[in-house]
Protein backbone atom coordinates (compact mmCIF):
# COMPACT_ATOMS: atom_id res chain seq x y z
CA UNK A 1 0.00 0.00 0.00
CA UNK A 2 1.25 3.40 -0.79
CA UNK A 3 -0.48 6.40 1.41
CA UNK A 4 0.04 10.08 -0.34
CA UNK A 5 -0.51 12.91 1.48
CA UNK A 6 -1.45 16.09 -0.97
CA UNK A 7 -1.21 19.90 -0.06
CA UNK A 8 -2.91 21.50 -3.04
CA UNK A 9 -2.54 24.76 -4.00
CA UNK A 10 -3.61 26.44 -7.09
CA UNK A 11 -0.34 28.19 -8.22
CA UNK A 12 3.63 26.85 -9.81
CA UNK A 13 4.39 24.62 -8.04
CA UNK A 14 1.50 24.03 -5.92
CA UNK A 15 1.24 20.37 -5.21
CA UNK A 16 3.32 19.18 -3.04
CA UNK A 17 3.09 15.42 -2.32
CA UNK A 18 4.50 12.95 0.04
CA UNK A 19 4.41 8.94 -1.19
CA UNK A 20 4.86 6.55 2.04
CA UNK A 21 5.27 2.88 0.76
CA UNK A 22 4.48 0.75 3.65
CA UNK A 23 6.08 -2.27 2.22
CA UNK A 24 9.74 -0.64 2.74
CA UNK A 25 8.61 2.19 5.09
CA UNK A 26 10.39 5.02 2.39
CA UNK A 27 9.11 8.74 2.19
CA UNK A 28 9.39 9.89 -1.12
CA UNK A 29 8.49 13.75 -2.19
CA UNK A 30 7.03 15.47 -5.07
CA UNK A 31 5.87 18.87 -6.12
CA UNK A 32 4.23 19.77 -9.31
CA UNK A 33 1.33 21.32 -10.76
CA UNK A 34 -2.65 20.75 -11.06
CA UNK A 35 -2.02 19.48 -15.19
CA UNK A 36 0.51 17.43 -14.32
CA UNK A 37 -1.13 15.95 -10.90
CA UNK A 38 -3.54 15.22 -13.43
CA UNK A 39 -1.21 13.37 -15.69
CA UNK A 40 0.54 11.39 -12.68
CA UNK A 41 -2.76 9.88 -10.96
CA UNK A 42 -3.60 8.35 -14.51
CA UNK A 43 0.06 6.96 -14.83
CA UNK A 44 -0.12 5.23 -11.52
CA UNK A 45 0.95 1.37 -11.44
CA UNK A 46 -1.51 -0.95 -10.58
CA UNK A 47 -1.51 -1.21 -6.76
CA UNK A 48 -3.36 -0.17 -3.63
CA UNK A 49 -3.60 3.53 -2.45
CA UNK A 50 -4.58 5.88 -0.06
CA UNK A 51 -5.07 9.67 -0.43
CA UNK A 52 -5.05 12.30 2.36
CA UNK A 53 -5.96 15.67 1.24
CA UNK A 54 -5.84 18.98 2.54
CA UNK A 55 -9.36 20.02 1.48
CA UNK A 56 -9.76 23.79 2.54
CA UNK A 57 -13.25 24.02 0.43
CA UNK A 58 -14.10 22.17 3.88
CA UNK A 59 -13.48 24.92 6.24
CA UNK A 60 -15.80 27.85 5.43
CA UNK A 61 -13.80 31.06 7.32
CA UNK A 62 -13.13 33.79 6.34
CA UNK A 63 -10.25 34.96 5.59
CA UNK A 64 -7.55 37.54 6.76
CA UNK A 65 -9.60 40.75 5.81
CA UNK A 66 -5.87 42.70 6.61
CA UNK A 67 -5.05 45.47 3.74
CA UNK A 68 -6.09 47.61 1.05
CA UNK A 69 -9.03 46.75 -0.83
CA UNK A 70 -7.09 45.44 -3.79
CA UNK A 71 -5.06 43.18 -1.03
CA UNK A 72 -8.12 41.67 0.13
CA UNK A 73 -9.38 41.42 -3.33
CA UNK A 74 -5.85 39.55 -4.12
CA UNK A 75 -6.79 36.87 -0.79
CA UNK A 76 -9.91 36.16 -1.54
CA UNK A 77 -9.39 34.94 -5.10
CA UNK A 78 -6.27 33.42 -3.82
CA UNK A 79 -8.42 31.33 -1.28
CA UNK A 80 -11.18 30.80 -3.81
CA UNK A 81 -8.93 29.15 -6.50
CA UNK A 82 -6.92 26.91 -3.61
CA UNK A 83 -10.75 26.08 -2.08
CA UNK A 84 -11.35 24.94 -5.92
CA UNK A 85 -8.55 23.04 -6.90
CA UNK A 86 -8.22 21.26 -3.47
CA UNK A 87 -12.01 19.62 -3.96
CA UNK A 88 -11.30 19.12 -7.66
CA UNK A 89 -8.39 17.27 -6.33
CA UNK A 90 -10.69 15.22 -4.01
CA UNK A 91 -13.67 14.91 -6.38
CA UNK A 92 -10.67 13.67 -9.31
CA UNK A 93 -9.35 10.78 -7.06
CA UNK A 94 -13.09 9.88 -5.91
CA UNK A 95 -13.89 9.44 -9.38
CA UNK A 96 -11.00 7.21 -10.03
CA UNK A 97 -11.67 5.51 -7.41
CA UNK A 98 -9.11 6.02 -4.83
CA UNK A 99 -9.60 5.82 -1.33
CA UNK A 100 -9.93 9.02 0.04
CA UNK A 101 -9.35 10.97 3.33
CA UNK A 102 -10.20 14.63 3.09
CA UNK A 103 -9.04 17.01 6.09
CA UNK A 104 -9.83 20.74 6.44
CA UNK A 105 -6.83 22.98 7.40
CA UNK A 106 -8.25 23.02 11.13
CA UNK A 107 -8.55 19.09 11.38
CA UNK A 108 -4.34 19.03 9.85
CA UNK A 109 -3.64 21.34 12.58
CA UNK A 110 -0.52 23.67 12.97
CA UNK A 111 2.43 23.74 10.72
CA UNK A 112 4.98 21.44 11.36
CA UNK A 113 8.22 22.58 11.91
CA UNK A 114 11.49 22.02 9.81
CA UNK A 115 12.98 20.82 13.13
CA UNK A 116 9.71 18.44 14.28
CA UNK A 117 10.17 17.03 10.37
CA UNK A 118 13.37 15.65 10.32
CA UNK A 119 13.04 13.72 13.71
CA UNK A 120 9.49 12.08 12.60
CA UNK A 121 11.65 11.47 8.93
CA UNK A 122 14.70 9.95 11.06
CA UNK A 123 11.82 6.83 11.59
CA UNK A 124 11.54 5.90 8.13
CA UNK A 125 14.04 3.42 6.29
CA UNK A 126 14.65 6.42 3.09
CA UNK A 127 13.66 9.59 2.50
CA UNK A 128 13.94 11.36 -0.96
CA UNK A 129 13.55 14.44 -2.55
CA UNK A 130 14.01 16.37 0.95
CA UNK A 131 16.57 18.92 2.38
CA UNK A 132 14.63 20.71 5.14
CA UNK A 133 14.72 23.72 4.08
CA UNK A 134 11.83 26.87 4.88
CA UNK A 135 10.99 26.93 1.47
CA UNK A 136 9.84 22.57 2.03
CA UNK A 137 6.81 23.73 3.85
CA UNK A 138 4.74 22.25 1.55
CA UNK A 139 6.29 18.88 1.77
CA UNK A 140 5.67 19.12 5.17
CA UNK A 141 2.38 19.44 5.06
CA UNK A 142 1.72 16.66 3.07
CA UNK A 143 3.95 14.85 5.49
CA UNK A 144 1.97 15.51 8.12
CA UNK A 145 -1.32 14.24 6.27
CA UNK A 146 0.84 11.27 5.79
CA UNK A 147 1.31 10.87 9.42
CA UNK A 148 -2.47 11.58 10.03
CA UNK A 149 -3.42 9.09 7.60
CA UNK A 150 -1.00 6.40 9.14
CA UNK A 151 -2.41 7.14 12.62
CA UNK A 152 -5.90 7.20 11.58
CA UNK A 153 -6.15 10.12 14.23
CA UNK A 154 -8.61 13.04 12.12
Amino acid sequence: MVIIGIDPAMRKNGFALCLHDTTDNSIDFLVMEFTDFIFYVTSLPEGEYQFCVENSNLQNLSFDMRGNKNIVARKSRNVGMNQAVSQLTCDYLKKCNYKVIELSPKQKGEKMTKETAKVLLSQFSEVNNYKGLVSDQDKRDAFKLVLLAISGKY
